[in-house]
């Protein structure tokens, strides 16, 4: 089935998941290296700053994810896409709820919460990515079959 949002025929959905996804995997990475006492301040701000350039990078994301919503067909297919952005909607109050107890600093310079918090938020955008995976993969969603252009 044909993307509703492409470039030169290549669907744009996939290619905006990276950047929330990578980001918010390295935002775990950076907590870890500064938490674990391998690293600087730096790091901790490297966290922040992944996880608020992931969340700006989810808009495109959000957008593209949802206008293709609409070429699923077939009711197992519209139930993995239905859990998929079930799960999407659910990682954004974690990733929000991280970023304002590091930006505001509520929680202590040291506390793990924002670190648990955005593990969370990060555990669940892999099982929504999973979930992407298998749209693509087994139900051929953004992916041409021969013949379509």
């Amino acid at each position: 089935m044909k993307s509703r949002v492409t470039i030169v025929g290549h669907p744009l959905h996939p290619i905006f998941v990276c950047i929330p996804i990578g980001l918010w995997c390295f935002s775990v990475v950076c907590d870890l290296i500064y938490h674990l006492g391998w690293g600087d301040d730096s790091w901790k701000r490297a966290a922040l700053y992944c996880l608020a350039g992931g969340l700006a990078g989810a808009v495109p994301a959000l957008i593209t994810g949802y206008l293709d919503y609409g070429v699923v067909r077939g009711a197992t297919a519209a139930r993995v896409a239905k859990f998929h952005l079930i799960f999407n909607l659910l990682v954004l109050p974690f990733i929000i709820v991280s970023i304002w107890l590091r930006f505001e600093e509520v929680a202590p310079a040291h506390h793990l919460l924002p670190v648990m918090i955005s593990f969370v938020g990060v555990f669940l955008v892999g099982i929504s990515g999973w979930l992407g995976g298998e749209l693509v993969s087994r139900h051929h969603i953004s992916v041409l079959e021969p013949g379509e252009k």
